[in-house]
């Protein structure tokens, strides 16, 4: 049932995307749609890449620091979701792009998505001490099976 609804979701998105390209095109020309659609992939472009060497420096920077890049990662991947949907033709993923790209919804995606992965992800916490402790009622040897071949049936 979830499958339905993703792919009523996609069909949906799809639908809106045509509707809003040909609405546009019909007004301002389809020249002028094409080198919008072209412009703002460049741009899309150009931020993805801006933002993923930011994300680099902010990383190594709370890493050098001491700090879990949590908040970096999470504000990066956003940033760089926004530039994949500005890569993306198209207004109404233009329009998500540029919500995501805003304080107040970024804040509130963020928010979401760190509510979402501290409920996924579970760290366990291992120490050296746990694995260094010796059992004294063991001991190394070795062992070797010996048979006389006399004894054996031929």
């Amino acid at each position: 049932m979830p499958f339905l609804f993703i792919l009523f979701g996609i069909f949906l998105y799809i639908y809106f995307e045509i509707s809003l390209l040909v609405s546009i095109g019909s007004q301002i020309g389809v020249l002028l749609l094409i080198l919008l659609l072209i412009g703002i992939s460049l741009l899309g472009l150009w931020f993805v890449k801006l933002r993923g060497l930011y994300t680099i420096y902010s990383i190594r920077s709370e890493l050098s620091q001491g700090k879990i890049p949590t908040q970096a990662v999470i504000g990066s991947l956003l940033f760089i979701l926004a530039g994949v949907f500005l890569i993306i033709p198209g207004f109404l993923s233009d329009i998500i792009a540029i919500l995501l790209m805003l304080p107040m919804t970024r804040q509130i995606a963020e928010r979401y998505l760190m509510k979402f992965f501290k409920a996924k992800v579970r760290f366990n916490h291992f120490s050296s001490g746990q694995f260094s402790q010796q059992d004294n009622n063991t001991f190394d040897a070795e062992f070797e099976r010996k048979q006389d071949q006399d004894k054996w049936i031929k």
